[in-house]
């Protein structure tokens, strides 16, 4: 092909050549540029999809720890009643302890009120009794619970007011 032709004309050619092959290179970079960009952005967006997963997981799970906590209230007040030498006690008692067992493995927990300072954002104060100290809680009356650091339902109890 190149045989017929003059040293001028091969120069030429060898010109265009060298220019075509520097444009296939610089489409190489750019295509290449493209491509690192598209995989950083699919990493990102799989990122973001792995982080909203786990977000609605755990909206989930404290959805259903919400609803199962009056489960557990109803196994508290079965266990308060029946007699504590009893065959169904034992296994109501068995029942309940795999539930909440079950429950604090998905991030239930019990929220602790008794001797505690009175804390509103996961206390309820359903009255306050005369005492040497102020603001203490003297008696949880239901128990709060928690999922993560989101308070489900805040433990009602009774507080200390200083004597006067």
């Amino acid at each position: 092909m190149y045989q017929d032709l003059s040293r001028e004309q091969l120069e030429k050619a060898l010109l265009e050549l060298e220019e075509e092959l520097e444009q296939k290179q610089k489409e190489a970079e750019e295509m290449e540029k493209l491509a690192k960009k598209v995989k950083a952005e699919f990493e990102n967006y799989k990122k973001k999809q792995d982080e909203r997963k786990d977000k609605w997981q755990k909206e989930a799970e404290r959805e259903l720890s919400k609803d199962l906590i009056s489960v557990i209230d109803n196994f508290e007040r079965a266990l308060a009643a029946a007699d504590k030498d009893s065959n169904v006690y034992q296994g109501v008692k068995m029942v309940g302890d795999q539930l909440f067992e079950t429950l604090e493995r998905k991030g239930l927990e019990r929220i602790n009120a008794e001797g505690e300072e009175f804390d509103p954002n996961i206390h309820n104060a359903v009255d306050t009794e005369q005492h040497e100290e102020d603001n203490i809680v003297l008696e949880q009356k239901k128990p709060g619970y928690k999922h993560g650091e989101r308070v489900i339902r805040p433990a009602d109890v009774i507080v200390s007011e200083k004597e006067e």
